[in-house]
């Protein structure tokens, strides 16, 4: 049996392919996002004030220098930066930041008792033990008798709205298996820190909503075991993917991307992609050119009817073509929902004419004004209620002259 995790769902949602490179075909990569390398020595920070607490109280220098010195022991070059403006050592004044803004704001850290750190939880999604979640807890307090929290440190650089935090799946995931470790569990509070904006939100779920919660990744574990082919999924965290050399949305460029410049114009698919992109730019500057051309026609075909009727013909002679020039009756009937339609609808209902425009066939109604079916007087009434334009044609043909 499958023990899944908060992470493990994520993945799938994030990207069915990257889920399966990662979980089932169990490719590892050497290679660290500093986003995730600032969050783990963040966290060291944390795990090291909570520890030690009930044998000492570190002062905020203190907690900088185990921080300096741990990041400097744990940097390797794998470390991947994705934006190409930013220095690693960018990133570890950050955290000096973040520390001391969460020790200004919690020294001396005595808000709770505190009752694990990296707190191993199991939960069990339905009565069989069929569905099992496991996850660790940054940080587990009780604050009060019967009164929990579920700690969790953000290091983002993005600060969520609290409607999406009354949503998140990790802690009320946890919230449940808490509730089944201690019988004195009354009420439990979810606590994110997101430290690079010095700020605490807060949420709590009701039963019901803990049961929809379970309903919820129930379904998702049977999606993600029901699922036979993992799809890429393309999306803005594609830059911080490690797979991106053996996915097919990217491996092209990465088989290309290191080439010399003379080599890299060689390769097949960069030829078939860049006559692609040419052609296409040909293309659009046709239709910009046949537009320009069918707005011409259009003004000329206005003057040869203008020209047509002012001289009193319907035939305009070129050097080796002619234009004929024809009238036709366009019938606009009143549109779908307006009052209009619905008055001539019961006008033709009253006079048992419904039926033979096939329940009103707009094209059959056509038809029978057009051709003149009915009688004059019932016709001359039925357009009251419709618009019929006159509209002119041209039409192009070759010339016979003789010399």
């Amino acid at each position: 049996m499958t023990i899944y995790s908060h992470s493990r769902l994520e993945a799938f949602k994030g990207c069915p392919l990257k889920y399966k490179f990662n979980y089932i075909d169990k490719i590892k990569r050497e290679e660290e996002g500093i986003e995730a390398f600032l969050g783990s020595r963040f966290h060291d920070v944390m795990e090291k004030i909570y520890k030690d607490l009930p044998f000492r109280k570190y002062n905020l220098g203190e907690l900088l220098d185990f921080y300096e010195d741990n990041w400097d022991k744990n940097y390797h070059d794998k470390v991947v930066i994705a934006a190409n403006e930013r220095k690693a050592k960018d990133y570890k004044e950050i955290g000096k930041k973040f520390i001391e803004d969460y020790y200004k704001r919690y020294s001396p850290f005595n808000q709770g008792k505190v009752l694990g750190i990296e707190r191993l939880v199991t939960i069990n999604l339905d009565d069989h033990g069929e569905y099992k979640l496991r996850g660790y807890i940054d940080r587990l307090d009780q604050v009060k008798d019967r009164t929990y929290e579920i700690h969790d440190y953000k290091t983002s650089k993005s600060l969520p709205e609290q409607s999406k935090m009354d949503e998140d799946r990790q802690l009320a995931l946890y919230q449940i298996g808490i509730q089944n470790m201690w019988n004195d569990v009354y009420h439990i509070e979810l606590v994110w820190h997101y430290v690079a904006f010095d700020k605490e939100i807060r949420s709590s779920r009701t039963e019901e909503e803990l049961d929809e919660l379970k309903k919820n990744t129930i379904d998702l574990i049977k999606k993600i075991e029901a699922t036979r082919e993992f799809l890429p999924h393309e999306s803005i965290l594609c830059g911080w993917c490690y797979y991106k050399d053996i996915c097919p949305l990217y491996k092209h460029e990465y088989m290309v991307g290191n080439l010399p410049a003379n080599k890299y114009l060689k390769d097949s698919g960069v030829k078939l992609v860049n006559e692609f992109a040419k052609l296409d730019d040909q293309k659009k500057s046709y239709e910009v050119k046949i537009k320009e051309i069918d707005e011409e026609l259009e003004e000329i075909k206005e003057a040869v009817i203008q020209y047509a009727g002012n001289i009193g013909v319907e035939v305009v002679i070129g050097s080796d073509h002619k234009l004929k020039i024809s009238s036709s009756e366009k019938i606009n009937v009143p549109g779908k929902g307006t009052k209009e339609r619905e008055s001539l609808i019961e006008f033709l209902s009253q006079l048992n004419r419904l039926e033979e425009v096939s329940a009103f066939d707009v094209a059959e109604l056509k038809k029978v004004i057009k051709e003149e079916k009915w009688d004059s007087t019932i016709l001359d009434e039925i357009k009251k209620f419709v618009e019929i334009d006159t509209v002119k044609s041209v039409r192009l043909s070759k010339s016979k002259r003789e010399d």
